[in-house]
């Protein structure tokens, strides 16, 4: 009887530990896509963010779908108090697609890139995004901007929510129940007889403090620890155990 407790113990600190440092198939309470072209580069800028619902699964190690070749800007992860802790990442093509994976250690997330889909400087510009789910979300937002001094602005799926934010004109979509795998294209046409990005990048609104550290360490370090103090806890009640058995035969 006492081997069997002393084996249930072994496999629950053995699942703990496992549990604190990966975690599968997240699911996405709320996820915003934020599509900007010429915002404050001749490209596009593009950006992910949203919250987890498995909070007790983290920290953890996940993956985001991206354009191949999209320049990383920010990988973070958001405390509960809103500040910006970005991570390390390893960013790998995968044929049409790269694979942008990171440690997060809070449900929350933030990931801010960069592609250049225009391959000349015409003024007639057009591209088409896809939106790659690589997780469940009960609710997906897209929100598309309009350059500033654009004209003949156009995106099909046509939106029914326009609003003003900040002097730029939005266009919103709203996805509910989004399966993992799904693809979302977005054809976004427009004209621009000027080469100059909507603002001056060192004004950016979207600048704003952010903590350039690896929080995810510190935290997944002291899980380790305490999963080796378990564990050497554990062999040590076993080692007694042993001890004290044996005396008695």
């Amino acid at each position: 009887m006492k081997d069997r407790l002393i084996l249930y113990l072994s496999v629950i600190v053995v699942f703990l530990c496992v549990n604190q440092v990966a975690a599968s198939d997240l699911s996405i309470g709320r996820m915003r896509v934020a599509l900007w072209p010429e915002y404050d580069d001749q490209g596009v800028l593009v950006i992910y963010d949203g919250r987890f619902k498995n909070e007790n699964l983290f920290p953890a190690e996940t993956t985001f779908i991206v354009p191949k070749n999209a320049m990383i800007s920010d990988a973070c992860s958001l405390s509960p108090k809103g500040q910006h802790f970005c991570q390390l990442y390893k960013q790998k093509n995968v044929g049409e697609i790269d694979e942008v994976r990171l440690k997060l250690p809070y449900p929350n997330f933030y990931l801010s890139f960069h592609i250049n889909p225009f391959k000349d400087k015409k003024e007639n510009k057009n591209f088409t995004y896809t939106v790659r789910m690589n997780h469940t979300a009960d609710k997906l937002e897209v929100d598309i901007q309009r350059p500033l001094r654009s004209e003949a602005f156009k995106i099909i799926p046509q939106s029914t929510e326009v609003s003003e934010k900040k002097g730029f004109e939005h266009y919103g979509y709203v996805f509910e129940n989004v399966s993992k795998g799904k693809v979302i294209d977005f054809k976004i046409e427009y004209i621009k007889k000027d080469s100059k990005p909507s603002i001056d990048i060192k004004y950016s609104p979207m600048a704003g403090p952010k903590a350039w550290v690896a929080p995810y360490e510190t935290p997944h370090r002291f899980s380790i620890i305490l999963c080796i103090a378990g564990t050497l806890g554990l062999l040590l009640v076993i080692g007694m155990s042993w001890f004290v058995l044996k005396r008695k035969r």
